[in-house]
């Protein structure tokens, strides 16, 4: 399967600025005898300018300026920094993607308007003038899609870096999108199709956002092409699925343990835990994984099942004991858009049992699917005990889920009932 994840056009379109353009800019309005740049690390380069002068050439060097990593990625003052690409058209076949070169060359552009061309370089230093340095900070510090890397887990990041802002949107979704921005992964609040996610199958190349893989998996964005069944949920769950992914907090590992422990934190170090169901497009990094493969009956119990009432064991809540202890009134959220409030944290032998004594982890009420409608997830829950049973992962993909009848079949073959369904009985 294809995972592309990575945002080539970040470093490409910088890369561009810094190498051809930003030299033809300055050759426009000044007399330039030289112009190098060359990398000083992963985050930093060195400009040298060269200007011709009545006594001989003046010599001119910036150190210590940004430039991305592969991912697209900046450090500034510590801080990690994206600049977002803007869409001119919310027709997006024929819109002008102006990437972090772009903005930049206008920026500086604006700044080189008023250049007087026969500037005794001798009695002012171009330094003093040419603020190169200067002015790409300003660009960071005060333009708005110049942003600081969201952060809250990988996937969070990984987005951010796919992010398009749609300037003119008076459409929120057009044929235009298809295959260039994810369906789904856009805010809930007035910004819904104004801030998009590149899709799988796209790319930004010059100025244009191209598609270069038209199967039906690639038009999905990086959040939701890692939800299995996802053609049996609604759209709005979708969303909700995919935006609630990328706000998840990541438990500690060996590496980050102590950190949490220098800053007070109580908790011990977790090893990531892989889905029990998979899409096949899951990246192979360490701290990709965020959640916890919870043993979940869909049934009503009582007062504290109602509305979003979810009920968890003891043992549960110690699997979820990251960043802070969990507790009542806080909140669990998965792959398709299902979110609730922990309303009561029981003992293990106080929780529904399996026919084999297997105590059950989570309650959440199977009233609460209906108006939803992200039936997904009991696709997935009753795919999760048979990979459970084989002791492999299941791999679904997008729009590729097993039929009701693959399903039963794989049922009866892992020893389980036909229909899914199991018997409860109480502590």
């Amino acid at each position: 399967m294809s995972h592309n994840i990575t945002a080539f056009w970040h470093k490409k379109s910088f890369h561009q600025l810094i190498i051809d353009r930003l030299p033809d800019l300055l050759a426009e309005r000044l007399s330039v005898a030289g112009y190098h740049f060359e990398p000083t690390g992963t985050y930093t380069g060195c400009i040298k300018i060269s200007l011709t002068s009545s006594d001989g050439n003046v010599e001119a060097e910036y150190t210590d300026i940004p430039q991305p990593d592969e991912e697209g990625m900046f450090k500034i003052g510590g801080e990690n920094y994206v600049v977002v690409p803007t869409a001119s058209t919310y027709k997006l076949k024929k819109a002008k993607i102006r990437c972090v070169g772009e903005q930049l060359h206008s920026y500086f552009k604006e700044r080189l308007k008023g250049t007087p061309l026969d500037l005794s370089w001798e009695a002012a230093p171009v330094r003093s003038w040419l603020q190169l340095d200067k002015w790409i900070e300003e660009f960071f510090r005060d333009t708005f899609y110049a942003q600081k890397l969201q952060e809250t887990n990988w996937l969070d990041k990984h987005r951010h870096l796919r992010r398009l802002w749609v300037l003119n949107r008076e459409r929120v979704f057009t044929p235009s999108h298809f295959g260039r921005t994810c369906p789904f992964a856009t805010p809930e609040g007035p910004n819904v199709g104004r801030i998009l996610t590149i899709a799988r199958g796209a790319e930004i190349r010059d100025g244009k956002l191209v598609v270069v893989d038209e199967n039906p998996e690639a038009s999905l964005g990086l959040a939701s092409s890692m939800i299995p069944f996802l053609e049996h949920n609604a759209p709005p769950r979708i969303q909700t699925g995919a935006n609630m992914m990328c706000q998840w907090m990541a438990p500690a590992t060996p590496e980050t343990a102590p950190i949490h422990q220098a800053k007070g934190i109580p908790r011990l170090a977790a090893t990531p835990e892989p889905a029990l169901v998979q899409t096949g497009y899951e990246p192979d990094v360490s701290d990709f994984w965020c959640g916890r493969n919870l043993l979940t009956a869909f049934i009503s119990w009582g007062g504290d099942t109602f509305e979003d009432g979810i009920v968890i064991s003891k043992s549960c809540a110690a699997r979820l004991n990251f960043p802070y202890a969990v507790e009542p009134g806080d909140k669990i959220g998965n792959r398709h858009g299902t979110k609730g409030v922990v309303s009561r944290i029981l003992p293990d032998d106080e929780m529904p049992h399996l026919a084999d004594g297997t105590p059950v982890e989570l309650v959440f009420s199977f009233g609460g699917l209906h108006g939803r409608m992200n039936l997904g997830q009991l696709r997935e829950a009753v795919m999760g005990r048979i990979a459970r049973l084989e002791d492999e992962p299941a791999i679904v993909p997008p729009f590729c889920a097993p039929s009701a009848d693959e399903l039963r079949e794989r049922l009866k073959n892992a020893g389980l009932p036909e229909d899914g369904m199991e018997y409860l009985t109480l502590g």
